[in-house]
């Protein structure tokens, strides 16, 4: 545009002054080629992928496998793969541009915590700063436990130097919607953390049982993530695959599900009705009835089927509703026969759930305290359960 309004200027000055004309194209050519450069550099990509890796912990030799096959598996020259890695081996907080021959270190912080939320949120915003796009994805890579609170023994997301990050402060931070989040992080397809996400993505991809340190193989799904519409059911597919090819039946051990977060809305609504006014008694004996989806003592999980749960809660009620919208919500899921050769999986809708546990003593007191502020407890009906 600029160059068309200056033209005829050029023109009638190279009319007056020819022995200038070709310096004058010279000009000319060089500043459109600087227009030109200048607009390819600040034009969107199709896709940004960004990976959160907060790994100061025990799993930060699986941290550097990971980028190394995330490096591997990286070929889409249309798209951005930027990872955030808080490496304690190499004392490093990096955030790093993968590309398919060596990674290109974009910044460094100095003193930072990676589950400090408002460090998650710098984060994002310097690398979304760095490379806008028309769309981004979201890999959050760490330990988990479902929405248990962060001042728990147990991790919500994390932990770094002993301290981890809540779902609800992780939310708050997320600086755009994202067309995925995927979780490498144990217990993390709950239903409870899937609603308090709903408004930052439209699709997630979890586990609702543990994950193996060794986590996603990225090297197989990087390329389809990169993909401008990527199917989500093959990173499903290549994360079963994974695991259940294994030899051992230690190691073949999977679940995954493909979460759609514009449906959960409904799903609370229909499970409050399912609910009802019904009356909730359930010991805590009655938890080894239900789906589990946790390796440690039935006593202490928070991760049960959650259509399993609800129905043998509530075996008077009419499932057939909550059933069809779980379709609607879980486009897909994988589960192997087995996990850790501990339990077997009978019962799985792709959803976890926490069984709302009355007891008044440490620590399902501060448990349901904090379970009670979540939005799906209020959304689902779930609050009900606790009286």
């Amino acid at each position: 545009m600029i160059f068309k309004c200056l033209k005829p200027y050029f023109q009638r000055l190279s009319s007056i002054l020819s022995i200038m004309g070709h310096l004058l194209f010279d000009i000319t050519f060089c500043f459109i080629l600087f227009v030109s450069c200048s607009k390819e550099k600040d034009d969107p990509v199709d896709r940004t992928i960004i990976v959160y890796m907060a790994a100061d912990d025990i799993l930060s030799k699986d941290a550097t496998k990971n980028l190394k096959a995330m490096q591997d598996g990286y070929k889409e020259k249309g798209a951005n793969l930027v990872v955030f890695i808080d490496d304690p081996a190499n004392n490093s907080r990096q955030i790093q541009r993968i590309g398919g021959s060596s990674n290109t270190i974009l910044k460094t912080y100095t003193e930072s915590n990676s589950v400090y939320a408002d460090q998650l949120g710098k984060v994002l915003n310097d690398v979304i700063s760095m490379y806008p796009s028309k769309s981004y994805g979201l890999i959050l890579w760490s330990h988990g436990s479902s929405w248990l609170p962060a001042s728990m023994q147990k991790k919500a997301f994390g932990p770094d130097e002993n301290r981890k990050m809540n779902i609800s402060d992780m939310t708050a931070e997320l600086p755009v919607r994202f067309d995925f989040i995927l979780i490498d992080a144990c217990l993390m397809g709950s239903v409870e953390v899937a609603y308090e996400l709903r408004n930052h993505t439209d699709y997630i991809i979890a586990s609702p049982a543990e994950i193996f340190s060794t986590g996603f193989p990225y090297k197989q799904i990087i390329p389809e993530l990169l993909q401008n519409e990527p199917n989500l059911s093959k990173i499903v597919d290549e994360y079963f695959n994974y695991y259940n090819q294994k030899k051992n039946d230690y190691d073949k051990s999977a679940t995954v599900s493909l979460i759609s977060t514009h449906e959960l809305e409904n799903l609370a609504a229909i499970t409050r009705q399912m609910i009802g006014n019904r009356t909730f008694n359930f010991s805590s004996s009655d938890h080894n009835l239900v789906q589990r989806l946790e390796f440690l003592d039935t006593q202490y999980i928070s991760s049960f089927d959650f259509l399993d749960f609800l129905e043998k809660a509530f075996p008077d009620a009419d499932s057939e509703p909550l059933k069809a919208q779980l379709d609607k919500t879980v486009l897909y899921k994988k589960h192997t026969l087995r996990f850790f050769d501990e339990y077997e999986i009978i019962k799985f809708c792709g959803l976890s759930s926490y069984i709302p546990n009355p007891n008044k003593t440490w620590p399902w007191n501060d448990w349901n305290t904090y379970y009670k502020q979540l939005e799906w407890c209020q959304a689902s009906g779930f609050d009900r359960l606790f009286k």
